[in-house]
């Protein structure tokens, strides 16, 4: 089957269009063949060697996806060929930039008709992570707080902002040109971070930090003493915060199928928008440049690759 790999560790280059085997079927897996794949920013870290595992060589990245089912197990229950479904499966496994990928039914899901595959396969990763910031236990977002949103145009940021709406809190997000985009979702304010000085503006304005770029030091000062920020990105400085009494965790996000068919759903109802900045190829050069627009940091949503 067609795949798009790296061989080892390497630059957006170094992707590449090989002939790979088919991957196996075992007993509790279903075999997909893949319609979609959305890229994340892990995606690039494990190509670069930056995280503390390594796939396979050759590397074929991509966890979040969605396709029909084409093969199961002789144990798989609640799927047949036919079905269409998606997934977010374990980073340290990938396999999703090929024709076909082999999954263990638990972390499979039956996608609604009226959801498209590139909806589908955006959700995974940042939907996951963006809810569990606004959801974290001590952390969780209440209604009428004030939610400072840092980098709400991304691919997290636009489901953080959604789902901070849904918890009923007023919300201020950052951008450097997709205004429009964001008062779409609901944010309440919308920040131009290269036009205006944030942590001097909007100083003591949020109840809730979420930083969900990597900055979250420097925005500290919009938060309100005794207030809280939480981040999947870089730390944030226990120092700084501890001067003004504010609560700091980083988390790493979890696979959580209960909570993908939330989403799903939510999708599927028109509660839940999923923003896609660009559809690419099943080529070396549209993975290549959907890994490079990944990269530059400036995409409005999902980025996602169309297989089939």
């Amino acid at each position: 089957m067609k795949a798009i790999v790296v061989e080892e560790f390497g630059a957006v280059e170094d992707f590449m269009e090989t002939e790979v085997d088919r991957p196996k079927v075992n007993d509790n897996d279903v075999l997909i063949e893949v319609h979609t794949v959305a890229i994340n920013p892990v995606d690039s870290a494990i190509r670069k060697g930056r995280m503390p595992f390594k796939l396979g060589s050759p590397m074929i990245l991509g966890t979040d996806i969605s396709g029909v089912v084409s093969e199961v197990g002789k144990n798989v229950t609640d799927f047949a060929v036919g079905d269409e479904v998606f997934t977010s499966y374990k980073v340290n496994r990938g396999g999703g930039l090929a024709e076909y990928v082999s999954i263990p039914e638990k972390y499979v899901l039956k996608k609604p008709e009226n959801v498209s595959f590139e909806e589908a396969s955006a959700l995974g990763i940042a939907a996951l992570t963006a809810y569990q910031l606004v959801n974290k236990e001590s952390y969780e977002v209440k209604a009428g707080e004030t939610v400072f949103v840092q980098g709400g145009s991304g691919g997290v940021g636009t489901y953080t902002v959604q789902f901070a709406k849904q918890n009923g809190a007023h919300v201020i997000a950052t951008t450097s040109r997709n205004e429009e985009l964001l008062a779409s979702l609901g944010a309440d304010q919308v920040v131009n971070y290269k036009e205006e000085d944030v942590p001097k503006v909007y100083a003591n304005k949020a109840d809730v930090l979420i930083d969900t770029v990597g900055r979250g030091t420097d925005t500290l000062p919009v938060v309100v003493e005794g207030g809280r920020s939480l981040t999947p990105a870089a730390p944030i400085s226990e120092d700084k915060a501890a001067e003004r009494n504010i609560s700091i965790d980083r988390i790493v996000y979890r696979i959580d199928t209960g909570q993908l068919n939330r989403f799903i759903d939510q999708v599927s109802k028109g509660d839940l928008k999923v923003i896609i900045d660009e559809v690419y190829p099943f080529t070396q050069d549209g993975v290549q440049k959907a890994y490079e627009l990944s990269e530059s940091g400036h995409a409005a949503g999902k980025i996602v690759i169309k297989v089939k």
